[in-house]
């Protein structure tokens, strides 16, 4: 009897876990993001933040990961920033982090311009492409949403305003 009890525990536990990828995809895909129908891990870099800190995915694992790729010349970077600004608010406290990866720039142009604007919400800088490279970004803003377990669950290419209602309920469930 408990053999049989603890194999309906496993088989439930295992099924509750794809209905929440399925139910965190659905979600993604009402905000107009590409869902990826695979499970793919994160691809982990190791780069450094404006603070001079060394910054990794590991790092976060087990929050909803907001992967921002940017650039401070790109005008629907520069729009969509004022809107992170203000869901990076939003989030605060919960299960979720935004990280704003600067692409191809020295970090002095990069942080006179975070400085500028008042930027709060983590930015790291990617010199030299690497974790572009390893997310495949082709044009900027590119986003990934990493879900709680480690998956690239969406993308969103282009700049968009993060700050809507929709947005945070959908990220706010998201991350509890």
């Amino acid at each position: 009897m408990r053999k049989k009890l603890f194999t309906i525990l496993i088989i439930l536990t295992l099924f509750s876990g794809h209905l929440f990828a399925d139910s965190f995809r659905d979600s993604l895909e009402k905000l107009n993001f590409q869902i990826l129908k695979e499970d793919v891990n994160y691809f982990d870099f190791s780069l450094t933040d404006l603070n001079g800190n060394k910054v990794s995915l590991k790092d976060y694992q087990g929050k909803v990961i907001m992967l921002n790729f940017w650039a401070t010349w790109c005008p629907p970077c520069r729009e969509e920033m004022p809107s992170m600004e203000e869901m990076n608010r939003e989030m605060k406290g919960k299960n979720f982090v935004m990280l704003a990866v600067n692409v191809q720039e020295k970090e002095s142009t990069v942080k006179s311009f975070v400085d500028k604007f008042k930027y709060t919400f983590p930015v790291i800088i990617d010199e030299k492409a690497e974790a572009a490279a390893r997310y495949q970004i082709r044009s900027i803003p590119t986003t990934y949403i990493i879900d709680t377990k480690g998956k690239i669950a969406g993308a969103y290419i282009g700049g968009r305003d993060w700050n809507t209602a929709e947005v945070i309920r959908v990220f706010s469930e998201l991350s509890k």
